[in-house]
């Protein structure tokens, strides 16, 4: 045990925050991209597809955390009921810490989606330069959950 709190204690909040910080943050970056692109659409309602994808992107964040989260349930036991020997709760959240920061990662792609929509509202060719811009940030997001695949790696817990 690390001091008075189980080691499923630390496991269970690495995974709550794994799944609720990128998934909130998430939330937030696709609502931003939403409400310009639906003011768009009310204009030119054929522009809609293109405006879901730029929509859509602000969103793998919170697919990351879910996935980072998943691992570490199926890693450490807990999944099945009860941890694995060994198993060390607050390493865990240390290792899991890239992929729940990584979400804050998705309000900035969701701002800069924004502005892609804006610019492809005016002029059709600026689709494609919005998505490389807005897949910039998303090399962050990746870098954060590769951190904490590697760490969970290391830490033997996949």
């Amino acid at each position: 045990m690390s001091g008075l709190v189980g080691e499923e204690v630390w496991v269970t909040l690495a995974v709550g925050l794994a799944v609720a910080i990128p998934g909130i943050m998430s939330a937030i970056g696709v609502h931003i991209v939403g409400v310009a692109a639906a003011a768009v659409v009310a204009e030119d309602p054929k522009k809609w597809t293109k405006l879901f994808v730029l929509e859509v992107i602000p969103g793998t964040q919170g697919f990351y955390g879910f996935i980072a989260a998943m691992l570490l349930m199926i890693g450490s036991g807990l999944l099945g009921g009860a941890l694995k020997p060994g198993v060390i709760g607050l390493a865990a959240l240390a290792a899991m810490v890239p992929a729940i920061l990584q979400g804050i990662t998705a309000y900035y792609q969701g701002r800069v989606c924004t502005a892609g929509v804006s610019a492809f509202a005016k002029r059709p060719e600026a689709f494609t330069p919005s998505i490389v811009y807005a897949v910039m940030v998303e090399t962050y997001a990746i870098l954060g959950f590769l951190a904490t695949f590697l760490l969970m790696m290391g830490l033997g817990l996949f």
